[in-house]
């Protein structure tokens, strides 16, 4: 890379880096100390909104209180209400391996436990981000990637998604160990777990495969063994009913289709359709012998951001993981027309979404996302 191209790069990043960070202290302004909102009225119910529930959920199910009423929104709400005193209605459906891997830091109250899950995040997503780039470049992408920012405002685990996955795709090589550590731990989201394990397979990785079905089979036995099958079929049956009584807080194809008046079973169908046409078309591209690494391992991104319904704003925190595949590939064999756009607006993203949201119902993430694939299917050639 020439130096004029070079400076330009880190003027970008340090430009993002200072915005996002100024945006993120914003958001903390409408909160105290307690982590509760400052304003009467507001929009905001809790530092961290959706991890209240997560936390509500995971300290019922280590009381053993049976699942399908650790699950129940009624419960939920109650025991944030007395432990926390917040008046309001919580949901959760996370999978019980979120809630055994989360058990040493169960012991906190709710505003250190989150605090805890947010640090922790960023730590563990900057340190996967230098498996790709120096450091100083790492820091800069840490800060200016709104992935945090999406885990704050929201409590959205997709922060941990995105370095789950760049540790795992982008140590499998040199790592093996390390690299099927870490997808066996993304069991968490299942889906990007299934995503992971087939383009280890269809990489012939072996090594890296075995390691990772080892890990999360340990995690999916040991959670079993703590709270049973009920919890996760009671989980399951939260996600679903969620998702067919409160479609619009979701950000996928079905919620946009079942939000704007069409029917269920059509949503259904068309979401099923897309995700078929993303594998179909995942596979080509897997089988494409020049198909660079990093370019496959954006189009999984994108790919994990669209299949799955259940899918909330924070867990686009997997599209930025793509991002920095895509840039890390940009880097090697240059940008391709259009591309300094699109990087523009994933960097800027927090700053359209609600706006793009009001005006079409449907995320600006999202948008990102399909462009994401599209993208990564043209550096294929």
């Amino acid at each position: 890379m020439d130096t004029d191209k070079k400076i330009f790069q880190y003027l970008f990043l340090i430009f993002f880096a200072a915005m996002t960070g100024y945006t993120f202290l914003l958001r903390t302004a409408f909160y105290n100390e307690e982590g509760f909102p400052r304003a009467q009225g507001s929009s905001f119910r809790i530092i961290g909104e959706n991890l209240a529930g997560d936390y509500a959920v995971f300290r019922l199910l280590e009381k053993q209180t049976p699942p399908e009423q650790a699950y129940q929104k009624e419960n939920i709400s109650d025991f944030l209400y007395k432990t926390a005193h917040v008046d309001n209605r919580f949901i959760s459906f996370a999978s019980p391996m979120k809630s055994f891997l989360s058990v040493p830091w169960l012991s906190m109250d709710y505003n250190s436990f989150c605090e805890t899950w947010i640090f922790w995040g960023l730590v563990l997503f900057g340190l996967s981000l230098y498996t790709l780039f120096p450091i100083t470049k790492t820091l800069l992408l840490m800060f200016s990637l709104p992935v945090a920012f999406l885990s704050f405002t929201t409590g959205g685990w997709g922060v941990y998604a995105a370095a789950g996955v760049i540790f795992a795709l982008s140590l499998a090589n040199k790592h093996p160990k390390w690299a099927g550590f870490f997808a066996g731990l993304c069991i968490i989201e299942p889906v990007l777990f299934i995503l992971l394990a087939t383009a280890f397979f269809a990489r012939k990785q072996k090594k890296v495969l075995f390691i990772s079905m080892g890990v999360a089979g340990a995690i999916v036995v040991l959670s079993l063994m703590r709270y049973g099958f009920e919890a996760f079929t009671a989980s399951f049956k939260a996600g679903v009913l969620e998702l067919y009584d409160k479609p619009c807080v979701f950000s996928s194809l079905f919620s946009i289709l079942y939000c704007s008046g069409i029917s269920i079973i059509t949503a259904s169908v068309l979401q099923i359709l897309l995700a078929g046409g993303i594998i179909f078309a995942g596979i080509k591209l897997f089988r494409q012998p020049l198909c660079p690494s990093y370019v496959q391992n954006a189009y999984l991104c994108a790919a994990g951001c669209l299949i799955s319904p259940l899918f909330y704003l924070a867990d686009f925190g997997l599209f930025y993981a793509g991002i920095a595949f895509l840039l890390k590939d940009s880097e090697q064999r240059g940008f391709l027309k259009g591309d300094i756009l699109f990087f523009t607006a994933a960097f800027s993203s927090i700053y359209f979404e609600s706006y793009f949201i009001q005006f079409s119902d449907m995320s600006f993430q999202m948008l990102l996302s399909v462009f994401l694939l599209f993208i990564s299917y043209r550096r294929s050639y």
